[in-house]
């Protein structure tokens, strides 16, 4: 439902869909709230915000280059507080005798949903937000915070930023990339009971949320597909049984359950399991996986310690693709450095064109981020590596995507710093 409306001043022009609301003010602010009142984005001062679930505040901004920054504690609250007084007076002008719409609701029912959504985010203050991020802390078993940006969530391919995500493990399986701080825990797989509680614990804390993030089930935390089939069954059983029933049912039909499960799997581990298993898995609701191939120069991926050889690689696409199976493959920009970028882009177009790629499957091009607390920087140095500026590495991404013939594969990047759960 799209409808516009004025108060006074303050022209509305509202979308509510069976998701979320936005609405925008005077064409100067944008918020928008989930159906469960919960805020997730902002646009204010010619800057967007997206909260996370778990709090903290991601700006973004275009001058010239993008930016971006967390905002800080005092500034999310300010944001929240300033969307929810929005929301607030937004519901008292939809009550007001001199309300006038312009372009009003096609019946009373859907004004009375629209009340309904507006009434929760007007609640949706810094306080209840801060409630609701150690809800979420809670369900997700978040860490200790290393830093404002910090999220129990690591990361999630582009396509699956709305996804549903269960957690079937905690931790990565192997941990020992030199570029990646994302999972510091050690690596734990749920039980089957563990995993059915923490369903109903995550359904329980979304509630009318889960509407946002129907689409799809991302199985986490990082490199879930590497558990044991025997172990990996009952979790996949458990995700199908619930995806089926009644609860998620809407007048006879599954409009509420999500369509399928999505995972990360490391190209070492997917050796060990066949295309029988990844059959299996299919039939149970897998649709794509993601494998973080990084480069196919395997000296660069030994001098990350990225486990396994490209050849593996290759192999798990092979297998998954025969079950019918759906690939998401992640290629690094700027991998290496100077040194290893000659190797990196030849051997990469090589062992990309070695996969059986098809329609719906993805490729990610994402540029490396140094972080401060991880190996890479302190090897690269003592190697001698000089890192790739800008322009080499928009000359990298040219050089990989020139290089490749593929049919219909989706070719777009990925940027890990805009990731907000």
């Amino acid at each position: 439902m799209i409808v516009q409306g004025r108060w006074h001043a303050i022209t509305y022009a509202l979308s509510l869909k069976d998701s979320s609301l936005s609405a925008a003010i005077n064409r100067d602010d944008v918020v928008a709230c989930d159906r469960a009142g919960r805020l997730y984005s902002v646009y204010h001062d010619g800057r967007h915000h997206r909260r996370s679930l778990g709090g903290p505040i991601l700006q973004k901004w275009t001058i010239g280059e993008r930016q971006r920054r967390w905002l800080t504690y005092p500034e999310a609250d300010r944001l929240i507080d300033r969307a929810a007084d929005q929301f607030r007076q937004l519901d008292r002008a939809l009550r007001a005798p001199d309300w006038e719409w312009i372009t009003p609701p096609d019946r009373a029912s859907a004004l009375d949903d629209l009340l309904q959504v507006v009434g929760r985010a007007a609640q949706f203050d810094s306080a209840a937000a801060r409630v609701d991020a150690a809800r979420f802390a809670e369900v997700y078993a978040a860490n200790n915070a290393r830093s404002i940006s910090s999220r129990p969530i690591g990361i999630l391919p582009p396509d699956q930023y709305l996804a549903l995500v269960l957690q079937a493990t905690e931790g990565c399986s192997f941990n020992t990339c030199t570029f990646c701080d994302l999972y510091r825990q050690p690596f734990r797989v749920k039980t089957p009971a563990e995993f059915r509680q923490h369903l109903g614990r995550v359904c329980a804390y979304l509630g009318d949320s889960l509407l946002l993030r129907r689409r799809s089930i991302f199985l986490g935390a990082a490199n879930a597909l590497a558990i044991p089939m025997a172990r990996l069954l009952p979790i996949f059983e458990i995700i199908h049984e619930w995806r089926h029933s009644e609860e998620l049912r809407s007048g006879g039909e599954e409009s509420h359950a999500p369509s399928g499960i999505y995972a990360f799997l490391d190209a070492f581990t997917g050796t060990r399991k066949d295309v029988n298993d990844y059959q299996a898995l299919a039939k149970l609701g897998l649709r794509r996986v993601y494998i973080g191939l990084e480069s196919g120069h395997d000296p660069l991926l030994e001098f990350v310690r990225k486990p396994g050889h490209a050849q593996d690689a290759i192999e798990t696409v092979q297998a998954i693709k025969s079950a019918g199976i759906n690939v998401g493959v992640i290629v690094m920009i700027g991998l290496g450095g100077d040194r290893y970028a000659e190797g990196h882009v030849a051997d990469t177009v090589h062992v990309l064109h070695a996969m059986p790629f098809g329609a719906g499957d993805l490729l990610y091009f994402s540029d490396l981020v140094e972080e401060p607390g991880t190996p890479y920087p302190w090897l690269a140095q003592q190697h001698g590596l000089r890192a790739l500026n800008a322009a080499e590495r928009a000359a990298q991404r040219r050089s990989l995507w020139c290089g490749l013939q593929l049919t219909g594969v989706k070719i777009s990047n990925y940027d890990v710093r805009e990731f907000v759960y």
